[in-house]
C-alpha cells in the first residue's frame, strides 16, 4: 500500500468514475495475450472469438468478487487471507509472488525490447531496447507521484486500443463471420489447448489483485461505491475483450484466410510484415506502434502496482503496518523487479519467457477463485454489501474446475504425456 493515507472517500456518478479498472486491465494485457490471440486467429480464424469474451467475463467475476470483499470489510484480499487462512498460505503466496515477479518482469522487458526492435526495423537491438525500457520504467515509477500515474498511462492505452482496432476494421470487414464466431461457441479439431489459453490469458492473473490497491489510491473503499466499481470493471473488461477480438480478427485476415502458416516465435514480426503488404507502410507502423504501446503500458502498470502487493504481504507476514516501512518495502520491491528483469535482456528467446510467465500466472487463478468462494460466503460481513449470489458461486466453481483442467493439461504436456496444441 502507498505511504500516504487513503484519500477521503467520496461518491461520484458511476459513469464519471472510470480509470482504476482500466489501469488494472491494461496491466494484465501483455505480449502473451497478443501472441495467443494472434496465433489462435491464424490457426482457427474467427471460430474462437467466443473464448476471448468468456475469458474477459470470468476475469470480471473474479475482480468484482475481490473488490466486493474490500468494500464490505475495508481490507485488501491479502489482509483477508492473513486473518482467516493459515499463516502458511500467505508465506507460500509470498514465495510464489517473488517467482512470478521475476517471470513477469523478464517477460515484459523482453516484450518491450521485441516491440521496439520491430518498430525500428532492427535499428535498435533487442538487448538495448530491453535495457532502456527497464531503466526508464524504474526511474519513471520511482520518481512519479502515484496519483498522477493514470494521467500518464492513459495516452498509451488510447494508442494501443485505437491502433489495433483501426487495423482490425481495415483488415477484416466481414461482419457475418465475426458474429458467427462470437455467438456460436465451437472448438475446432486441435483447438482445445488454445481455447484454454485464450480464456486463461486474457485480462491477466495475479495482476487482478492490483485493483484493491488502485481503489485505495482513489480513496474509494466504501460500500456505497459498489455500483461505481462494477461500472468501472465492466468498462475495463469490455475494453479487454474488444482489444483481444481485434487482434484475433487481424490474424484471421492476414494469416488464416490466405493460409499462411504462423508460429509463436514469428507472431509479432510476421503480423507487422503481413499488414504492411496488405495496407502499405501505414499498416506496419500502426500495428507495431500499438503493440509497443500495449506492452509498455503493461510494464508500467505492473511495476507501479505490484510492489504494493509485495509491501502489503511483507507487512502482514511481519505483523507490522508502519507506513514508512511499507514505503521502503514498495521501493525495494520495485528495485527488485527492475534488477531481476535485466538478465532477460540478454536472452535470445524472448517469447519463450513470455509463454513461461503465462503458465506461471495461470496457476494463481483457481486459488483466487477458491478463496473468494470461501471468504465471500462463510464469513459475516458488516454493512450492506451482499455475499456471493448462487450464480456467482456457480461461476467461481466453474473457474476453479476449468483452470484445474488447464493446469493438468499443461503438466501433462511438460511431462511429454500429452501432445501439445498445434504451433
Amino acid at each position: 500500500m502507498d505511504a500516504r493515507p487513503p484519500l477521503k472517500s467520496e461518491t461520484r456518478p458511476a459513469f464519471r468514475w472510470i480509470g482504476p479498472g482500466l489501469i488494472m486491465a491494461v496491466s494484465g494485457i501483455g505480449a502473451s495475450d497478443i501472441i495467443s490471440a494472434t496465433v489462435g486467429g491464424a490457426l482457427y480464424g474467427t471460430s474462437l472469438l467466443w473464448a476471448l469474451v468468456l475469458g474477459a467475463f470470468f476475469k470480471f467475476v473474479l475482480t468484482e468478487g475481490l473488490a466486493r470483499w474490500q468494500l464490505a470489510t475495508g481490507t485488501t484480499l491479502l489482509q483477508g487471507w492473513a486473518q482467516y487462512l493459515p499463516r502458511s498460505v500467505l508465506a507460500i503466496f509470498f514465495i510464489y509472488l517473488v517467482l512470478w515477479a521475476i517471470a513477469v518482469s523478464g517477460a515484459l522487458i523482453s516484450a518491450c525490447g521485441l516491440a521496439l526492435e520491430n518498430l525500428s526495423a532492427g535499428k535498435i537491438s533487442f538487448t538495448t531496447a530491453s535495457l532502456g525500457h527497464a531503466i526508464g520504467a524504474f526511474l519513471f515509477i520511482a520518481l512519479l507521484q502515484a496519483r498522477r500515474f493514470g494521467f500518464v498511462i492513459k495516452p498509451l492505452i488510447a494508442v494501443m486500443f485505437l491502433s489495433v482496432v483501426i487495423c482490425a476494421a481495415l483488415a477484416f470487414p466481414n461482419a457475418r463471420d465475426f458474429m458467427k464466431g462470437l455467438v456460436f461457441p465451437r472448438i475446432p479439431a486441435g483447438g482445445a489447448g488454445y481455447v484454454f489459453s485464450l480464456i486463461g490469458g486474457i485480462g491477466g492473473s495475479l495482476t487482478l489483485l492490483n485493483y484493491n490497491y488502485l481503489l485505495l489510491e482513489e480513496g474509494r473503499v466504501e460500500a456505497r461505491n459498489l455500483r461505481a466499481v462494477r461500472v468501472d470493471l465492466a468498462f475495463a473488461y469490455l475494453f479487454t475483450a474488444i482489444f483481444g477480438l481485434a487482434v484475433m480478427l487481424i490474424a484471421t485476415r492476414v494469416f488464416y484466410i490466405p493460409g499462411i502458416p504462423l508460429t509463436n516465435d514469428a507472431a509479432v514480426s510476421r503480423m507487422a510484415g503481413q499488414l504492411e503488404g496488405l495496407m502499405g507502410p501505414a499498416g506496419f507502423y500502426i500495428y507495431s506502434l500499438g503493440f509497443w504501446a500495449a506492452v509498455l503500458a503493461s510494464l508500467l502498470g505492473v511495476w507501479q502496482t505490484v510492489p504494493h502487493i509485495f509491501a502489503d504481504c511483507w507487512s502482514l507476514l511481519r505483523a507490522r503496518s508502519d507506513v514508512y516501512e511499507k514505503r521502503r518495502s514498495y521501493l525495494t520491491a520495485l528495485a527488485f523487479m527492475a534488477v531481476a528483469a535485466i538478465p532477460f535482456a540478454f536472452l535470445e528467446r524472448p517469447l519463450f519467457v513470455v509463454v513461461a510467465f503465462t503458465i506461471l500466472g495461470s496457476l494463481f487463478i483457481p486459488f483466487l477463485a477458491a478463496t473468494l468462494l470461501y471468504l465471500n460466503n462463510k464469513l459475516p460481513w458488516p454493512g450492506t454489501v451482499r455475499h456471493n449470489s448462487t450464480a456467482t458461486n456457480a461461476l467461481l466453481s466453474m473457474i476453479v474446475l476449468l483452470f484445474l483442467v488447464i493446469g493438468g493439461l499443461e503438466i501433462l504436456s511438460l511431462l511429454g504425456l500429452r501432445s501439445p496444441a498445434p504451433p
